[in-house]
């Protein structure tokens, strides 16, 4: 087989790149798993779940550039000609190994066409170099952190899905002076002091067309959060002479899965969602034992919840029901 390619090597590495079909790749190409093989196998177990998306992904018209890295095994030829950039490929008495792209390389290869994928090969590797580059190219790559990923949504979403209303929202707030999150929002990492959009997205993901909220125009929408925002404020700083429990994650998705009670209760009351109106009602928080509350994991976050919801219920024992909605 003969390729247009380049030597990207060393005087110790030689390792070519190309570009080849996918089906080819996958016919003389072969993946050692630890799960088929203990001795030698190091490469990750095979999720033909995660390969039929790749192959799906690409089948709408995607396209993933990463290189499929691979080694030239004992008795494969490689010879280069550096004067016309063409690689010569000799399979017929062994074959290469997938180092990196499993997954990528057997999706492509589902697809009905032939996928053209980026290649590198890697000649005279010995296994514990090949194992050492797979661990090289796992350990420094870096995930997308999740708060990012929410962040890059607002250039995916549709303009009036909940989606976009919440990235709008989180913006709005966090710009917003008025509002209690005014500058202590942080879009692309989680900091401390600062509600990132992991834990504003739980805590108002199931809200935003909730009972409450789907009633109202994005406008009215934030004004009642805002006005739920600021009443949380006022009751935390005269329990603790501050509200920086706001942006802790945990008491801010907490305070959010009573949001629905404490509307109905300002409704059935007082008659609006003013601030002022939910300052009553959440008053009843305040002998809250944050103590007993360690941790930012979901069932921290529930148990929280469910003593709000307690001391909530109690205080509403002692409200008298009775004014424009929202002030």
């Amino acid at each position: 087989m003969e390729l247009l390619g380049w030597n990207i090597g060393t005087d110790e590495t030689k390792c070519y790149v190309t570009v080849m079909p996918s089906k080819e790749i996958f016919k003389i190409s072969e993946v050692s798993r630890v799960d088929s093989d203990p001795q030698e196998g190091y490469q990750r177990l095979l999720s033909k779940k995660r390969a039929e998306d790749i192959a799906q992904y690409l089948s709408d018209g995607n396209i993933i550039p990463g290189s499929i890295i691979l080694s030239a095994q004992e008795g494969c030829e490689i010879t280069y000609d550096s004067s016309n950039n063409k690689i010569n490929i000799d399979t017929s008495k062994a074959g290469l190994f997938v180092i990196d792209g499993q997954h990528r390389l057997y999706g492509s290869s589902l697809c009905p066409d032939d996928i053209l994928l980026p290649v590198c090969i890697f000649v005279g590797l010995e296994l514990k170099q090949e194992v050492q580059y797979f661990l090289d190219i796992n350990s420094t790559q870096k995930g997308v952190p999740k708060t990012l990923r929410i962040e890059l949504l607002k250039f995916l979403s549709e303009p009036e899905s909940s989606e976009a209303i919440l990235i709008k929202l989180f913006k709005d707030l966090g710009a917003d002076i008025d509002s209690p999150l005014y500058n202590r929002t942080s879009a692309t990492t989680s900091v401390p002091g600062k509600v990132s959009h992991v834990p504003f997205h739980s805590a108002l993901g199931s809200l935003i067309e909730g009972k409450t909220l789907r009633k109202f125009d994005y406008e009215k929408k934030k004004v009642l959060i805002k006005n739920y925002l600021s009443a949380i404020s006022e009751v935390l700083t005269q329990m603790e002479t501050n509200d920086k429990r706001l942006t802790s994650s945990a008491f801010f998705q907490a305070i959010f899965k009573v949001f629905e009670d404490v509307c109905s209760s300002a409704l059935t009351y007082y008659r609006n969602y003013k601030q002022s109106s939910f300052q009553n009602i959440l008053e009843g928080i305040q002998k809250i034992d944050f103590e007993k509350h360690s941790g930012s994991n979901q069932q921290t976050i529930n148990q929280m919840a469910i003593e709000l919801q307690t001391l909530l219920d109690i205080h509403s024992m002692t409200l008298d029901e009775p004014n424009d909605l929202l002030g």
